[in-house]
């Protein structure tokens, strides 16, 4: 297909992914020329959801802006392609987040996912596409997540039933605490 032809399919899409299609468009295309490394993605595709799917298949580009928009596209599970610090999966909720304890305080993280089970993945910096989750907050301090007590400062992200952690300055690693002790 020729750019015409994407600009057009992007035209015609359900009203709600336009704007992102939109972008991806724009992030491929110089005018209504697309730039030399993705010529062949889009000259080679049947529709804009193959353009995306070629995109998306290039892990190459995985830490790239135009990379993180095709996976939120159509919401897949990027986060199996970075390599997390730590990974606990299929913790058990009983609220409509993970509680973040701080002293006698609690905080919700959200999961962005109405679930009652989530997953939590820590990253050192910069070690995932940070692009394709939702940032919600960083926070700071000494804090109790999962019966592992963090000691440092986090940016906190949502990603479908995920909540990611990514290290911005980490004081000591996470370390296991007893449930009943805190």
């Amino acid at each position: 297909m020729d750019c015409n032809t994407f600009k057009e399919q992007i035209e015609k899409a359900p009203v709600a992914s336009r704007t992102q299609l939109q972008k991806i468009y724009l992030y491929m295309t110089a005018g209504d020329a697309p730039l030399p490394e993705f010529s062949d993605s889009i000259e080679q595709a049947d529709s804009y959801q193959d353009v995306i799917d070629a995109v998306y298949a290039d892990l190459n580009r995985k830490n790239s802006l135009l990379w993180a928009e095709c996976a939120k596209f159509k919401r897949r599970n990027w986060l199996k392609y970075f390599e997390p610090k730590m990974l606990i999966e299929n913790a058990r909720m009983k609220t409509d987040g993970l509680p973040i304890q701080f002293g006698s305080g609690v905080m919700l993280a959200p999961t962005g996912s109405r679930d009652n089970i989530a997953n939590l993945y820590v990253f050192a910096s910069k070690a995932f596409n940070a692009n394709a989750a939702d940032f919600v907050t960083s926070i700071g301090g000494t804090f109790t997540l999962l019966d592992y007590k963090f000691c440092g400062i986090y940016g906190l992200y949502k990603y479908r039933g995920n909540v990611i952690l990514e290290e911005w300055e980490v004081e000591r690693e996470p370390v296991k605490v007893d449930s009943a002790a805190r």
